[in-house]
């Protein structure tokens, strides 16, 4: 029996309200700040854009996250979260996601 692999997604194809799997590279990683919380504690945050051959899209990493990535990094997203922020398709690793690094 073969191994399965993941299914091949480009960022051109992402839709809102669906979890996908991609390959791309960080292009784009901005500083990391602290935003408050309804709990009333507060939770670090920091955004980057991916690149892949199709397009662009906005990645968004929360708590431990922030230090997964540098720019220049080639990433595999597993099951991120696809969602729509202010008219703008963004991915996050939401509940079930896994970032892994790739070889250059």
């Amino acid at each position: 029996m073969t191994e399965s692999k993941p299914p091949s997604m480009f960022i051109a194809d992402l839709r809102p309200n669906r979890v996908a799997t991609i390959e791309a590279t960080v292009v784009e990683l901005e500083a990391t700040r602290e935003i408050a919380t309804e709990k009333g504690t507060s939770r670090k945050v920091r955004n980057a854009k991916l690149k892949d051959k199709t397009s662009e899209i906005a990645l968004v990493l929360w708590g431990e996250e922030v230090d997964l990535v540098a720019e220049g990094d080639r990433v595999l997203i597993t099951e991120g979260w696809v969602k729509d922020y202010k008219g703008r398709a963004q991915i996050s690793l939401g509940r079930t996601g896994k970032l892994t690094k790739l070889p250059p």
